[in-house]
């Protein structure tokens, strides 16, 4: 089982967070997410790239991101999974001003 968080910090729109990398070879994928708001008023999503970050020259700014199911525009705590294969995971602040942090916990083979 894989631990970690990730926050993002923001004072304007489009801010997203460092990427958070998972297994995308777990079988069965299951990644469990607690976002908490934890200043301010932002307006949120998580989201899931399927592009390697372990490649050369890979940015978090240039890998393409997908909102998760049930995880947009989001402006207070919430919890939820993601149960498609993905390689990272990430916080984009849409607007407002604030703090975001996301727990993850992603389950594997035991």
């Amino acid at each position: 089982m894989q631990l970690g968080s990730i926050t993002a910090t923001a004072t304007g729109s489009q801010i997203r967070s460092a990427a958070r990398v998972v297994d995308d070879f777990q079988a069965p994928f299951n990644i469990g997410i607690g976002a908490k708001v934890t200043s301010g008023s932002p307006t949120f999503n998580i989201e899931y790239s399927l592009d390697d970050p372990n490649a050369a020259g890979y940015t978090v700014a240039g890998a393409t991101w997908y909102v998760a199911t049930g995880f947009s525009a989001l402006t207070a705590t919430t919890g939820g999974a993601i149960i498609i294969p993905c390689r990272a995971i990430c916080i984009n602040i849409t607007s407002g001003t604030g703090a975001v942090t996301a727990s993850i916990v992603q389950a594997g083979p035991v």
